[in-house]
């Protein structure tokens, strides 16, 4: 993993060529154009502040904000100096610019001809109704910048435009392949889309990376005790795992919902996506999916395939490259760990309960008690502070009892969430908030459905809220905001469409001014629990709100159970390269409830 000890060993403006370079630890360099607008004073001084920095890591997500309230001058030449650090991570990765930014070329980029200027404010100018097209260069964030704007421009249905920040040959190939990794044009002068030169890109005749099998294996696995919600009622927890092996031998794993249908799914997307380049076509491979068609019109197992294969894409090329998933994502820490809460039952009935025996049980609110000694259990052996209560919609007077002892046991530092996964009316929902205020909860998780239920809820409430259901694709987003409604967005890999597709949402999310988004979790294996735990370091989604974790509540996994570090209450990121895991053949095949179907 030598990539990983490169550091920044100088930035230097070159006023003769009207450039900026760069170089690294180890001999990578890059050169990029730098525009007459720079403040040279502000620039020298940024400049001076890299050596000794990463040469991998990316600028923290959420930055463009504050970015656009520099004066212009700063941030031409800051916005350089960012082009600069992008292309050196690349050169030093040995991967093209796209492949840096985030998964390769999604599609060849038009030429849009326009002698429009870049916006002064792109973020408002996106956010406005009347507004078609923004244009934008490297002084918007530089490529992260235009990452983040690319995210926010989808979810509002507007054309982004880049403009190379020189009239040449260099840097508007450049800029092609900015747009080509971001779904963009690339703003032209007129009578010059003749011209556009192809993107500058790594070329791999022979990718070692290039798909070659995929592997997918159906498993179940038993849960600690019986988990109780509105919409379940069961010991174990179905999910489906994808092995990606590679020409070189590298294999990288995925993991999506469990059942049939997503297996399924899985099996056709992946005859796909045989051959295909793991490292430099994983954006390409996602912009091929369509969320409705005739045979995914259950949009939720859809996008749960695509989550699968992508990660186990994203985790194949972190480890080809010899990184852990969260450098190839900008992080470039050696470790980390991060906050997460459990989740709890509604109700502890004992082992092999039915339905008649859990309405039994909660019939006697007393019972409720049970729920506040498992997670003093889990505080005991994990010393988790935060949990997530999931109400079985069977009445607020069950899950006050239930909220109150959990309190009461926990103190009044623990941080409490409620989720009845929108089992309650709005009215109902709004009793059951009001009358849990005292009680001082984290936020409510989808007490009811719809953002229209939300935002009539919101009105009357003071605890914030907190959705997985009611935003779950791009268009809600923007209907949020919209609304007024400030909401925190739980994000995860499954509905949002793999590694990618969290991240936009993330990054629409927070220039929206929809409230910090959060990591969602369930029961799941180590696989998508490790690669959660490299998400939420990578994009800071662990605060302020602790990371959802089921995977104490596991019993059986197909790791070994010391695979994963949990002390504290925090989730240590697994170490090594991709997501710091692998499934034993042994344990995988124990908790197969099918034979494994192999694609090739």
């Amino acid at each position: 993993m030598a990539t990983r000890t490169a550091r920044i060993v100088a930035a230097t403006p070159v006023p003769a060529r009207g450039a900026l370079a760069v170089a690294a630890s180890g001999g990578a360099a890059a050169e990029v154009a730098l525009p007459d607008a720079a403040d040279a004073a502000a620039l020298a001084r940024e400049a001076a502040s890299l050596p000794g920095a990463s040469a991998l890591e990316s600028p923290a997500e959420g930055a463009l904000r504050g970015w656009l309230a520099r004066p212009a001058g700063e941030r031409a030449g800051a916005g350089a100096l960012r082009a600069a650090r992008h292309a050196l991570r690349a050169a030093v990765l040995g991967v093209d610019e796209a492949v840096a930014l985030g998964g390769g070329m999604a599609a060849a980029p038009p030429a849009l001809e326009t002698d429009a200027a870049p916006a002064a404010d792109p973020v408002a100018a996106c956010l406005d109704p009347s507004t078609t097209l923004v244009v934008a260069d490297a002084a918007t964030g530089g490529p992260e910048g235009l990452r983040d704007l690319a995210a926010l421009a989808r979810v509002m249905d507007v054309r982004l435009a880049i403009r190379p920040l020189r009239d040449d040959a260099a840097e508007t190939a450049r800029a092609a392949t900015l747009a080509a990794a971001l779904g963009a044009a690339v703003a032209v002068r007129p009578g010059a889309s003749g011209g556009l030169p192809a993107p500058a890109v790594v070329p791999a005749a022979d990718p070692p990376l290039a798909l070659r099998e995929v592997r997918i294996h159906r498993v179940a696995l038993p849960l600690r005790e019986l988990y109780v919600s509105s919409m379940y009622l069961t010991d174990r927890q179905a999910r489906t795992l994808v092995e990606l092996r590679c020409a070189d031998g590298t294999v990288g794993w995925g993991e999506g919902h469990g059942g049939p249908e997503v297996a399924a799914r899985v099996a056709a997307l992946a005859r796909e996506w045989l051959g295909r380049d793991l490292l430099r076509e994983r954006a390409a491979l996602r912009r091929r999916f369509a969320r409705i068609g005739f045979e995914n019109r259950n949009g939720r197992n859809g996008l749960s395939a695509l989550a699968a294969l992508e990660l186990g894409a994203w985790d194949a090329a972190a480890r080809h490259l010899g990184l852990p998933l969260g450098a190839l994502l900008g992080d470039a820490r050696a470790d980390g760990s991060v906050a997460i809460a459990c989740a709890l039952p509604a109700a502890v009935p004992g082992a092999g309960a039915t339905r008649a025996d859990l309405a039994a049980h909660m019939a006697e609110t007393a019972n409720a008690a049970r729920v506040a000694e498992l997670a003093a259990a889990y505080a005991a052996r994990w010393g988790v502070t935060a949990f997530k209560y999931k109400s079985a919609g069977s009445g607020a007077g069950w899950d006050l009892a239930a909220l109150g002892a959990l309190r009461a046991r926990l103190g009044p530092a623990a941080r409490l969430r409620c989720d009845p996964n929108a089992a309650y009316g709005t009215e109902e929902a709004r009793r059951l908030c009001l009358a849990a205020e005292p009680l001082g909860l984290e936020y409510h998780e989808d007490p009811t459905d719809g953002l229209e239920g939300m935002a009539r809820l919101a009105a009357h409430i003071r605890t914030p809220l907190a959705t997985n259901m009611c935003v779950v694709a791009p268009e809600h987003l923007a209907a949020a905001a919209r609304r007024g409604l400030r909401i925190t967005v739980l994000g995860d890999v499954f509905l949002w469409g793999g590694v990618a597709g969290l991240c936009e949402m993330v990054r629409a999310a927070r220039l929206l001014g929809v409230t910090t988004p959060a990591m969602h979790s369930f029961y799941e294996t180590a696989v998508v629990t490790a690669a959660n735990a490299h998400l939420a370091l990578a994009l800071g989604l662990d605060d302020p709100h602790p990371m959802d974790c089921g995977w104490p509540g596991v019993a059986e996994d197909v790791v070994a159970p010391d695979a994963l570090r949990i002390e504290g209450g925090r989730l240590f990121r697994p170490a090594g390269p991709g997501i710091g895991v692998v499934p034993e053949p042994d344990r995988l095949a124990a908790l197969a409830t099918a034979e494994p179907v192999v694609i090739r």
